[in-house]
C-alpha cells in the first residue's frame, strides 16, 4: 500500500510543504493508493500561536470496524467525522453514511452523495432520538460553461424536501415554494426540471444515471 499526503488551505487549495509553514489553518491529506483517506484539520490553540490538531474527517474501507476507529481518533481533536458504509454508481457518485463526534460525543448523523468532482449533491442528517431522517437536500452544478455560478463549489440549484417531497427549489437568490410555482418562473427557462428525474423527490439519494 502506498501512502501519500497532501496539504491544502482553508478553501480546499493544494498548497505547498513551505507555504503550510505561513498559515494557522490548513488540512493534511493522508491517501491509501490513491484514496483519499484522513483529513487532518489543523489551527491555533485557543489565542495562542501554537498549531494543533483541531479534528478531522476518517474515511472508513469495508475492512475496518467503525466503533473501534471512533474510540481511536474521536477525543485526538475537537471534532471529527467518520464516513462509512461507501457505495458507489457507475456515474462514481459516491455515497457515505456518517457520524459527526463533538468533544467525544455524537452530535449529528447523517448521509451525503459526492459526484466524482468530490462536490456534495445530495445530504440529510437523521434525527439521532428517533430516526427520522431530516434537512434533506439535493443540489445540481452542471457545466460552468452553460449554468453560470458564483463559486465552483457553490450549486446552481438546491432543492429542499419534507418527507421525500419538495418543499423549496432554490436558483440564484430566487426560492420557490412549489414545483409548480418553480415551472411557471423564468428561472425555469435555465433548468429542464422535468428531464432532471433525480430531483423530483429525495430518495434515491445516490443517483441511478448521468446528471447533466
Amino acid at each position: 500500500m502506498s501512502t501519500n499526503i497532501k496539504y491544502t488551505n482553508q478553501d480546499g487549495n493544494y498548497i505547498t510543504d513551505q507555504q503550510v509553514l505561513n498559515l494557522k489553518f490548513y488540512n493534511k491529506e493522508f491517501f491509501n493508493n490513491n484514496e483519499l483517506k484522513i483529513v487532518e484539520k489543523y489551527g491555533p490553540q485557543g489565542r495562542t500561536n501554537k498549531i494543533v490538531l483541531k479534528g478531522g474527517d476518517y474515511y472508513l474501507s469495508s475492512n475496518e470496524d467503525l466503533q473501534m476507529i471512533i474510540d481511536e481518533y474521536k477525543s485526538t481533536g475537537s471534532s471529527w467525522t467518520f464516513f462509512y458504509n461507501k457505495q458507489k454508481n457507475n456515474a462514481e457518485d459516491v455515497f457515505w453514511k456518517y457520524l459527526f463526534y463533538k468533544e467525544g460525543e455524537l452530535n449529528v448523523s447523517g448521509m451525503k452523495v459526492f459526484n466524482k468532482e468530490k462536490l456534495l449533491i445530495a445530504s440529510c442528517t437523521i434525527n439521532l432520538e428517533n430516526n427520522q431522517v431530516e434537512n434533506q437536500r439535493k443540489y445540481f452544478y452542471g457545466d460552468l460553461n452553460i449554468y453560470k455560478r458564483t463559486e465552483y463549489n457553490s450549486p446552481f440549484l438546491s432543492v429542499f424536501y419534507a418527507n421525500n417531497e419538495v418543499s423549496d427549489i432554490y436558483i440564484y437568490d430566487d426560492d420557490y415554494q412549489s414545483v409548480d410555482e418553480f415551472l411557471s418562473s423564468h428561472d425555469s427557462t435555465y433548468f429542464d426540471w422535468i428531464s432532471h428525474n433525480y430531483f423530483h423527490s429525495f430518495e434515491p439519494i445516490l443517483p441511478t444515471g448521468l446528471i447533466v
